[in-house]
């Protein structure tokens, strides 16, 4: 299956869709034209198309990675800011910053299934891997809510329901960015506050409060690694890529890693990080095998992949074909 490396680039309108040839090797760069502010994309399942979220519209896009086209448009709420496929079902879900919405869209059917009623300018989500539940980030809020996704394994999206919704300060101002998921346990990132809560995924208790290294360096995204339990938070502020380590709540070491760092994707086969860098118009990409990061020894290996201006967010997918369909 081949590999591509997508970023959302908002100012450009565009997406920068990169293919891999090797670990630290890749074909040229292709702009694929979305106008209207592209935030976010997620691919459901290996193969499938590309769905992406335009910020400045009531839409979101399917497009064919491999030959660049888009496909479809589905009707959503206003604004648009992120995507999460929901594991096992051909659900995904769309959070719309300017509806207080999550919509929850049939990728086999190509519609709105339903509009769920959130917390004020949702954004990031994430699900868990049994796909039971969702986490949705509520910046406008200063809050997390949980979704009880049950009712998809059913086919009944019009069931699903708020399980429980967790205040993260005692103002609404701190505004969650980011939010990823580990055994049963859920780590948030918040642009205003030096410490990531960590939330019991069950009933959104507060498990842990992890202090970061630095004030004021504005977390804005996270990912978590396979299976050697470490969570990786850039800190937008800093140009730092944090290292949480998840079975003691510590941050281990700090990785330079660019000006304006804020979504982070990992692919799995080799423990390559990519991470938008907004400010530089580049996915700084960070290569971990090989590197242990309960300690600070040893240097991981650093490099850069063009896209256009201001990317804001970054994916990982695979297809059934190579760019070379497009010719």
């Amino acid at each position: 299956m081949t590999v591509f490396v997508i970023s959302a680039d908002t100012a450009s309108g565009s997406l920068t869709v990169t293919e891999k040839a090797g670990p630290s090797s890749y074909l040229p760069s292709v702009s694929v034209e979305t106008g209207r502010g592209p935030l976010g994309a997620a691919q459901c399942t290996p193969g499938g198309m590309l769905f992406v979220a335009l910020a400045v519209c009531d839409e979101i896009f399917s497009v064919n990675v491999p030959t660049g086209q888009v496909a479809g448009r589905i009707r959503v709420g206003w604004a648009p800011r992120s995507l999460a496929p929901v594991p096992g079902t051909p659900y995904l879900l769309v959070a719309n910053a300017g509806s207080d919405t999550v919509s929850v869209i049939d990728t086999g059917e190509g519609r709105t299934t339903v509009s769920i009623d959130v917390g004020r300018e949702p954004g990031a989500m994430a699900v868990s891997a049994d796909g039971s539940t969702a986490l949705v980030c509520e910046r406008g809020a200063g809050t997390v809510t949980a979704l009880d996704l049950s009712p998809l394994a059913e086919g009944r999206p019009r069931r699903i329901g708020l399980h429980w919704q967790a205040r993260l300060g005692p103002h609404p101002h701190i505004q969650p960015r980011a939010v990823a998921l580990s055994s049963g346990q859920a780590v948030v990132a918040c642009a205003r506050r030096d410490a990531l809560p960590v939330l019991n995924v069950d009933d959104g208790s507060l498990v842990a409060d992890v202090p970061l290294p630095q004030s004021g360096t504005a977390p804005a995204g996270i990912a978590v690694t396979g299976g050697d339990g470490f969570a990786l938070v850039a800190l937008e502020r800093a140009g730092l890529l944090a290292v949480v380590d998840l079975l003691d709540w510590r941050v281990t070491r700090q990785i330079p890693i660019g000006p304006g760092p804020r979504h982070l994707a990992i692919d799995t086969d080799d423990d390559t990080v990519y991470c938008a860098l907004a400010q530089h118009s580049r996915l700084a990409v960070l290569h971990l095998d090989g590197v242990d990061l309960s300690t600070t020894d040893g240097l991981a290996q650093l490099d850069a992949l063009t896209t256009g201006a201001r990317p804001s967010s970054v994916t990982v997918t695979r297809t059934n074909e190579s760019a070379s369909s497009r010719n």
